[in-house]
């Protein structure tokens, strides 16, 4: 699943500003990572030039922290934004009880 499509329903239901279905880049999502920070988590994001589409892409997003309990969010994409949608949208339902909207 492509995460980046519930990324504008994790907005709502967190009463943040509405984040637009077709969303690029990361600045959409900082708000997303700032309550995440705020709750204690570390929101790794490594660029990985030495990487490429044949291992999984060169971006790998890792999320952890004291809202995680010892666990540990990781993607590696070849997309940035799926990364980051991915460890976001994970960590949200671990921690927020975001539940997709059927």
């Amino acid at each position: 699943m492509d995460e980046r499509v519930l990324i504008p329903s994790l907005a709502r239901y967190l009463g943040l500003n509405p984040i637009p279905a077709q969303w690029q880049g990361i600045d959409v999502v900082l708000p997303l990572l700032e309550r995440m920070r705020g709750d204690g988590a570390v929101v790794l994001i490594k660029i990985d030039g030495g990487r490429d589409l044949a291992d999984n892409g060169p971006y790998t997003v890792i999320a952890s922290g004291a809202p995680l309990k010892g666990e540990y969010i990781r993607a590696e994409m070849s997309s940035l934004e799926r990364g980051v949608a991915k460890v976001v949208i994970e960590y949200a339902r671990r921690c927020w009880g975001f539940v997709e909207p059927s």
